[in-house]
């Protein structure tokens, strides 16, 4: 809402960056547009990847993954 409604970019980005820590695949995506559309930089973008790849680590588990295998909807990545 801060880059639509206000255009305030730099809060923006650090909503999206709490988002990504927690696992929001939708704020990934969206960096990444902002990305691409040069609204981002590669550093910030860089930093939402990692942040996202942490994430995962924390969150994987056998059971997870045995999930994972067997049902679609229980994808976590």
């Amino acid at each position: 809402m801060e880059e639509n409604n206000e255009g305030n970019m730099d809060r923006a980005m650090k909503h999206y960056m709490i988002a990504v820590r927690s696992g929001r695949q939708e704020a990934l995506a969206d960096i990444k547009k902002l990305y691409t559309i040069g609204q981002a930089s590669k550093d910030d973008f860089m930093k939402a990847l990692q942040s996202y790849q942490i994430y995962l680590g924390e969150i994987k588990s056998n059971q997870r993954d045995k999930a994972a295998a067997t049902y679609e909807g229980c994808r976590y990545y």
